[in-house]
């Protein structure tokens, strides 16, 4: 009989269980602006409404948009009624610290905005990395691999917003030369040596001998010494990132092996030793990616100051259904490339318009699908038309 009860009583527990839905552990524990949001609207019952609903299927929903660009970049974005999240994944250069700034018109200064970036695991799932702070200005991420992010923006239940973001880089280390900058630079990664048996692995930095060699970056001093090729030389192993620095055709080295250094720190002065020895003062810098060799430096310490693609005017169809005037291809990424085509749309072709970027917009169609469009004459769409209309 004690076995019959604690049967009855497991199986009422299962029972409970399976007809409770989990609740993820972001709503009991929340971190972010939009998790504390979305705690006070499953608070108020709101997810059972149409309205809502919609929120955060949307929300879950964009962290498998495929749509890309490549930064620097700036578009104009609409969120609201039946798309109030929208994402794009975003590929950054190796060795760049991407920088994401948004801004808004003060017109929708009222409505929230969220905003979360993402990286995409190998198994194609989104990472959350980092998100903007309530009073925060950017989201800044250093690039030490090759990773995919995932940008995702969205705005409040039943808000409308729209917001301009930049996507901007700068380097992830300090200039290697005091003193100096790029225009210092006198030859470049994969730049022939020795008739061509090699390439540069590695770019020159021209300067007067004894110019302070200086850390790019915080670390440790893993090696002091001498070749043939690099005279005396100094390797730098950051203490955050898997990147030893390399310096050669040093006049003289000032650390020790096992030396903490700090950025701005003397490393060595520059000079011409090793196979430089017949050209002028110069420092010689790699940059070693551990267990996968000799990467181009140049990105890591390029401080020129980028350009971003400016935006035209805000357009009078931004969050609207359009007719296009004109046959175009609807494309993958912003960069409007062949080979990223995802399908041709003909001319009269149904789109809304839920974006706009320097030379084109982005679109989503009736069936969901979204992506990039040059800029093409466009026209007013009649008929409402379900799934894509400004006002469901």
């Amino acid at each position: 009989m004690k076995i019959v009860k604690k049967i009855l009583v497991f199986a009422s527990v299962m029972a409970l269980f399976q007809a409770c839905k989990p609740v993820p552990v972001s709503h009991w524990f929340p971190v972010t602006p939009q998790e504390h949001y979305e705690r006070e609207l499953l608070k108020a019952k709101l997810e059972k409404t149409t309205a809502g609903a919609t929120w955060f299927r949307m929300s879950t929903e964009v962290l498998s948009d495929s749509v890309f660009t490549v930064a620097p970049y700036q578009e104009r974005i609409f969120l609201g009624d039946s798309l109030p999240a929208q994402a794009f994944r975003i590929t950054v250069p190796e060795g760049r610290k991407l920088v994401i700034t948004p801004n808004r018109t003060d017109a929708d200064s009222a409505a929230l905005l969220f905003i979360e970036l993402y990286k995409i695991r190998q198994n194609g799932k989104p990472q959350r990395l980092d998100y903007l702070k309530e009073e925060g200005s950017n989201i800044t991420y250093s690039n030490t691999g090759q990773d995919t992010l995932l940008l995702k923006l969205q705005t409040g239940l039943a808000q409308q917003v729209t917001v301009t973001i930049s996507l901007s880089t700068e380097p992830t280390l300090g200039f290697p030369v005091a003193g100096h900058s790029m225009s210092s630079v006198i030859s470049y990664w994969g730049a022939e040596r020795d008739a061509g048996a090699r390439s540069h692995e590695g770019i020159d930095i021209r300067a007067k001998r004894g110019t302070p060699a200086v850390a790019a970056q915080n670390g440790f001093i893993t090696q002091v010494g001498m070749n043939n090729l690099g005279g005396k030389i100094v390797f730098l192993s950051s203490l955050d990132s898997p990147y030893s620095l390399y310096y050669a055709h040093l006049d003289s080295q000032l650390v020790s092996s096992g030396q903490r250094v700090t950025s701005g720190d003397t490393l060595g002065l520059v000079g011409n030793t090793g196979n430089a020895v017949t050209t002028s003062p110069h420092l010689h810098f790699g940059i070693y990616a551990r267990g996968s060799g000799a990467v181009n430096p140049l990105p890591f310490i390029d401080n020129r100051r980028e350009k971003l693609p400016g935006l035209p005017a805000i357009s009078k169809w931004l969050g609207d259904t359009v007719t296009i005037k004109k046959k175009t291809i609807l494309y993958k990424t912003t960069q409007l490339d062949k080979s990223a085509a995802i399908q041709p749309l003909p001319a009269n072709a149904v789109v809304r318009i839920v974006g706009e970027m320097a030379k084109g917009y982005r679109v989503q169609l009736a069936d969901g699908t979204k992506g990039f469009i040059p800029t093409v004459p466009l026209q007013r769409y009649q008929a409402k038309t379900d799934g894509i209309s400004k006002a469901d």
